[in-house]
């Protein structure tokens, strides 16, 4: 049998009471297998960060258990959390303690003490080193959620939870970060990271578990989950005809025009634009710009707005 990192059974949790209380999660069930990164994938509000909580113990749960590498975190929940590192929200930073001090302090909550050199090595390895005495409300965005990651490795975990690590952040300092996570993994430590960001899933995650109020509706690989949904290629091309002389091309299942472009979902790209060439040389028209964009699983699943 595969080594689970994290095995949740039948848990459902709730927060608020009467009138304002929320069934946050409904019987949910999932497994995290060690050494991989693992991505709940879902909008705000669908559970994602309360079952990030209850596997962390610090969310009371209705029913159900959760296992983090094979302890009841219910019973034994001190040594489940010997083995998590977690990510905070820059939100959840101590903005008045420099990023040494915060270091020190989350550490020492684990009773784990590790030496100055230590530390600043940590630092240094996230880009941080030069801000180690800075605190962290003078730190920029990415830089809060660099020290965020350093916060979920000072105890040296097995696990390391990532809520929504590159939220707000602009798209060169999200692949940075996703470089780290990379980094972090290849080391051999299970990954859990939750996002509402369908490329940041495809990218990072071998397996993903879509979320949607409080339930897991799917869980799969990221190239399974879209091959379950029927997507396929679309080509995009530019192409001057008008509308009445776009014939049905090889391969097409379906063809639309947007302005100049044509753009068609095909069972075989390659077939399709040998046809289309044909008919643009009956025209005697030039085809340009051709783009033939592989389904992902920002177009292959319709997950409910955020």
């Amino acid at each position: 049998m595969e080594a689970l990192a994290i095995e949740v059974k039948g848990v459902s949790a709730h927060y608020g009471a009467g009138r304002r209380r929320v069934e946050a999660l409904k019987d949910v069930s999932v497994e995290v297998r060690r050494g991989e990164i693992f991505g709940l994938l879902g909008p705000n509000g669908a559970g994602k960060t309360t079952l990030l909580s209850c596997i962390e113990g610090l969310h009371r749960l209705d029913r159900g258990s959760i296992c983090v590498a094979g302890i009841d975190v219910l019973h034994n929940s001190r040594p489940a959390k010997r083995k998590l590192g977690v990510q905070l929200q820059s939100t959840a930073l101590m903005e008045g303690l420099t990023a040494l001090e915060l270091l020190k302090a989350y550490a020492a909550l684990y009773e784990v003490y590790p030496t100055r050199a230590a530390l600043m090595a940590l630092l240094a390895r996230f880009g941080l080193a030069e801000q180690a005495h800075k605190r962290a409300k003078q730190m920029s965005g990415g830089q809060q959620q660099r020290l965020a990651l350093a916060i979920a490795l000072v105890t040296d975990p097995q696990i390391v939870l990532l809520d929504e690590p590159t939220s707000a952040l602009d798209p060169h300092a999200r692949r940075a970060l996703w470089e780290m996570i990379h980094a972090i993994h290849e080391e051999g430590r299970t990954i859990i990271i939750t996002t509402h960001n369908m490329d940041e899933a495809e990218s990072l995650c071998s397996r993903v578990a879509i979320m949607d109020a409080g339930r897991i509706v799917a869980c799969d690989t990221p190239s399974q989950l879209i091959a379950s949904t029927g997507a396929r290629p679309v080509l995009r091309a530019a192409i001057e005809l008008p509308p009445d002389d776009v014939q049905p091309l090889a391969g097409a299942v379906q063809m639309r025009r947007a302005g100049e472009y044509l753009e068609v979902e095909t069972v075989d790209p390659t077939a399709t634009l040998q046809s289309l060439y044909e008919l643009a040389a009956r025209h005697s028209r030039a085809v340009r710009d051709i783009v033939v964009r592989q389904p992902n699983l920002e177009a292959g699943l319709n997950l409910p707005e955020e």
